[in-house]
């Protein structure tokens, strides 16, 4: 007798789930995103007996209590600053990233600066001696890792009940969520309906065994996390390794943290020995020695603390009708206002020039207190002006061509003077950009 399956279909862009095929996602709107996945009728095996459900009203709850959470800190200090103290005694985190980018390697390392750690390394798409030859050429102890390459789902989450109970252990790494499958589904793995129930049997039993688990997942061309967005709904952290191919820095940000801050930001290099730590990204984005025309420092937020970075600006005349306009570590949108502004309170000729502008180490910046740097590394290179490297600029630039106050300027600025910045230029000297030109 078949397996009954019922159909359904999934937008990859919101998650929302329809009984038919649309052309257009009635709830986001976009276009050619309902994809078809079938699933079987069946239960669970970690699943308990069904139990009565208890209701208590919220007046009656203690809002003073404090929900604690055990935690396991990895000693990898800008991973547990992400996470937000480490990784949670039953909670599962979806790590994504580019191809190459370093997330096994980032694993790997985790797993090397915790002494004694007893872990697991499940992986779809590698073998063993692959695993194994990565851990020793980074100079982890793999003592007390152990490793599968099982890819059926059920039977590798009965065997790692097992081995837990057996061996302790506190982290499991899946590698990736897009290479394992459920045998009882029909559908290919990689698919929106293996991904969705392969997802749900690690979370339930992460829950149910107290263990830590690490998933990977695969993302799309357009950077996003592959699959539906509802497979970052059933996880409790969210997490993204970004990177230049070329360059060694690497950014880990938190989109999603049940458990702790989304706005904290974890500065890592890649080198020959595995992954570390950046202890401080200003001096590593700082280039201060050399004073040439078309450079300036701006600082900038990224989470809670504070970096400091060179932006380079490159101005030449062109003779084409729409002239270049090519930002990197900021955003093309950002520049094109603070162009405007510059053409406008400054009387900057900027249509007869094509404009290159260049964030150092390659960071990438959002912060609209980089505005006044941006604009000054563009006008000291138009008007060949030279500036300290012991000088930074601070403020976000207004459309009337006013710098804007901030709340945490005086924390940013009390940071700077540590750093031994002599001269800072903020909404505390300057009141517009039509100052600039006195500085």
């Amino acid at each position: 007798m078949s397996k009954k399956t019922q159909s359904s279909f999934v937008c990859d862009n919101c998650g929302s789930s329809f009984q038919t095929w649309l052309g257009k996602c009635p709830d986001c709107g976009e276009w050619n995103t309902l994809k078809e996945f079938k699933t079987s009728n069946y239960k669970s095996p970690l699943s308990g007996n069904v139990s009565k459900t208890v209701f208590v009203k919220l007046d009656s709850v203690n809002s003073d209590d404090q929900v604690s959470h055990t935690r396991l800190v990895t000693e990898f200090a800008e991973v547990d600053r992400v996470l937000g103290g480490g990784f949670v005694e039953d909670g599962v985190v979806l790590v994504a990233g580019e191809p190459g980018v370093g997330k096994s390697t980032l694993l790997l390392s985790i797993l090397g600066k915790k002494e004694g750690l007893s872990s697991v390394y499940v992986s779809s798409e590698e073998e063993s001696n692959q695993i194994a030859y990565r851990a020793k050429r980074l100079g982890v102890s793999s003592e007390n890792i152990h490793f599968s390459n099982q890819k059926e789902i059920d039977s590798l989450l009965t065997s790692l009940a097992e081995l837990v109970a057996a061996e302790k252990i506190k982290l499991i790494i899946f590698d990736s969520l897009q290479g394992f499958y459920c045998g009882n589904n029909e559908s290919l793995p990689g698919s929106i309906s293996q991904a969705k129930e392969v997802l749900m049997k690690i979370v339930e039993f992460s829950k149910k065994q107290k263990v830590a688990s690490i998933v990977v997942g695969h993302i799309t061309k357009e950077g996003e996390i592959a699959g539906p967005k509802f497979l970052e709904h059933m996880v409790d952290v969210v997490l993204f390794l970004e990177g230049e191919e070329m360059g060694n820095m690497r950014l880990l940000r938190s989109f999603k943290n049940r458990f702790g801050p989304t706005d904290e930001v974890g500065f890592l290099e890649i080198t020959d020995l595995g992954m570390k730590e950046i202890k401080n990204p200003s001096a590593f984005f700082l280039e201060l020695e050399d004073a040439v025309a078309g450079k300036a420092t701006l600082g900038a937020r990224q989470g809670q603390r504070v970096v400091f970075a060179t932006v380079e600006s490159l101005v030449v005349s062109t003779s084409l009708a729409f002239p270049k306009r090519v930002a990197k570590g900021i955003d093309a949108k950002r520049l094109e206002l603070i162009l405007a502004i510059l053409k406008k309170y400054l009387h900057l000729n900027v249509d007869s020039y094509d404009i290159y502008v260049n964030v150092s180490g390659g960071l990438k910046i959002n912060d609209p207190l980089a505005d006044l740097g941006v604009a000054t590394a563009i006008y000291s290179s138009m008007k060949n002006k030279v500036y300290s490297p012991k000088t930074v600029f601070l403020g976000e630039l207004g459309l009337l061509g006013n710098i804007r106050k901030s709340r945490t300027l005086p924390r940013i600025i009390k940071e700077a003077k540590r750093l031994g910045f002599t001269q800072i230029y903020s909404s505390d000297n300057l009141k517009s950009i039509q100052e600039l030109g006195k500085v």
